[in-house]
């Protein structure tokens, strides 16, 4: 392990982790421990010994406009995934619906609004809700909204069939389309109702945290944000001294 010195450009956090590459010779199996991993949001906490909260409050996001005055004022939302951090801005959407047409197309290989895993239309007409000043007749401000990728996923525990669980790949909470039944359960149990049931394939469809959506955004307003980027950030800002780390973190 060596310690980081914060001066000049801040070096790149990196974990190395032992990568089994077994092979057979006779009865034996050789294991070779080569290769390392992505951070993940798990790594990014334990390194600054803090929540999310605390890295807003650190000022570690306002690099990305993240900000405890931006949170509060109810411009900026953000929720995670092991390997990403994503962030909306209601400041930056146009309304333009882009994000909807590219997430169906993306997903489901046509364009369409109600399977859409983003949604800016339901806040289309009168922001978050009648009584609020946003939507086209007032101040023109969209709210948008995605999945939260929840940690105690209510789809997930009430789905009669299981057919809700963690992608292995990116921790996001998925539909196998295959053991779906379509009964909507999700949609119910979901705080937001953000799974929907498509009137095309009769399953499920909800965010897989592809970052399509954030690709397609002409204004910035949604982000997707590497867990390596804010490592970085954390060690420029002298959050944190460690710079590269074997095996498991430890606290600088």
């Amino acid at each position: 392990m060596s310690d980081g010195h914060l001066s000049g450009d801040a070096p790149q956090a990196t974990v190395e982790l032992p990568v089994e590459n077994k092979e057979s010779t006779g009865n034996k199996e050789t294991t070779a421990h080569a290769g390392k991993r992505p951070i993940t949001r798990r790594d990014v906490l334990a390194l600054c010994g803090c929540g999310v909260v605390g890295l807003v409050a650190g000022g570690v996001l306002a690099k990305w406009g993240v900000t405890e005055e931006m949170i509060a004022s109810g411009r900026i939302d953000l929720s995670t995934t092991p390997q990403k951090m994503i962030v909306t801005d209601r400041g930056r959407c146009s309304g333009c619906q882009r994000c909807e047409l590219m997430c169906s197309l993306r997903n489901d290989g046509w364009a369409s609004q109600q399977t859409s895993r983003v949604r800016v239309w339901e806040s289309y007409q009168f922001g978050r809700g009648v009584d609020t000043t946003d939507g086209i007749y007032k101040s023109c401000e969209f709210t948008i909204r995605s999945c939260k990728q929840c940690a105690e996923a209510q789809c997930v525990k009430n789905c009669p069939v299981h057919a809700i669980g963690a992608d292995p790949k990116t921790g996001a909470r998925v539909v196998d389309e295959k053991k779906c039944i379509g009964c909507g359960m999700c949609h119910e149990a979901c705080p937001w109702n953000m799974p929907q049931v498509s009137s095309l394939t009769g399953a499920s469809t909800k965010c897989i945290s592809c970052g399509r959506c954030a690709e397609q955004c002409p204004n910035g307003a949604i982000l997707f944000i590497d867990w390596q980027d804010i490592a970085d950030e954390a060690i420029a800002q002298g959050v944190v001294s460690t710079v590269e780390l074997t095996g498991n973190f430890v606290r600088p």
